[in-house]
């Protein structure tokens, strides 16, 4: 058993693995297959074993530059259909996602609020309770309730 599970380590060794892509594709996959269980279509049917086909090809490939572009359409559309934080037009680069970890390390001693009239991200420190602030982008004035921080 641990003959198999170093030689399965081995072959995947360099390999792309699953990512959100993997998992948008298996949803549309099974969606097919369970379409396709009360319509009985040979195009369904084909049309979910592409979609399964590819779904193993990217799972197995080595071409990671390739892989990350495509998975990065499949957040796009994650994001599209989920709302929230997520904007469709938004890129997923390394510089947002650095701006994100380094808000999650300050979390405990900032509270980050957008400003309502330009969208700029303020940066203020997390004193607990109601507190007026400005904007010193747009001079744009408004109420910040901050309910968990220092008294």
């Amino acid at each position: 058993m641990n003959n198999f599970r170093y030689k399965l380590m081995q072959f995947m060794q360099g390999r792309y693995g699953m990512d959100e892509m993997f998992y948008v594709l298996a949803v549309i996959y099974i969606a097919l297959m369970f379409v396709n269980m009360f319509v009985q279509s040979w195009l369904l049917q084909l049309l979910g074993l592409a979609v399964f086909v590819f779904a193993v090809y990217r799972f197995l490939s080595r071409n990671i530059a390739q892989r990350t572009k495509e998975n990065g359409y499949a957040l796009k559309l994650i994001g599209f259909f989920k709302g929230g934080r997520r904007k469709a037009g938004r890129s997923f680069n390394s510089v947002q996602n650095k701006s994100f970890y380094k808000r999650y390390a300050q979390r405990n001693d900032y509270y980050f609020k957008r400003c309502p009239n330009c969208g700029k991200t303020l940066r203020l420190p997390r004193v607990k309770g109601k507190h007026g602030t400005r904007c010193p982008s747009c001079g744009c004035q408004f109420r910040v309730n901050i309910r968990r921080g220092k008294k």
